[in-house]
């Protein structure tokens, strides 16, 4: 990234390594599926571990549903990606989280991801179940 009289050039999200994922991830016909993935995640790990996951947890699960993963490997491990996906999906009311660390939860807009018009975007995988 270039500093410029009006700011930076390159938005943390534009660069080549991140730009497929958060884009995928973000995306209007694929996002869906991705929040609903972590949603489910975000209420297994509570029950199992009686506190919410952080954000690298998150997304170490759904790197492991990604079958580009190897060539996406540097995107899922990037803080900034796992952020501003989290605002964005935070944003569209799917998640919910405050500053403090452990604090992620579905949001008042999850219940959408599981209705049928979400669900039939993309084939379930076994896994999702």
């Amino acid at each position: 990234m270039t500093w410029s009289v009006s700011g930076w050039e390159a938005k943390p999200w534009s660069a080549s390594h991140l730009a497929p994922l958060f884009t995928q991830l973000t995306a209007d016909e694929t996002a869906p599926v991705w929040a609903r993935r972590a949603v489910r995640f975000i209420h297994r790990f509570a029950r199992e571990h009686g506190q919410s996951p952080s954000f690298r947890e998150v997304f170490a699960e759904l790197a492991a549903h990604d079958p580009d993963a190897a060539v996406h490997q540097e995107a899922w491990s990037s803080a900034s990606l796992r952020y501003l996906t989290m605002v964005h999906w935070r944003r569209r009311g799917w998640i919910r989280f405050r500053r403090e660390p452990r604090t992620l939860r579905s949001g008042p807009a999850a219940g959408e991801l599981f209705t049928p018009t979400v669900a039939r975007d993309m084939p379930m995988r076994q896994s999702d179940l």
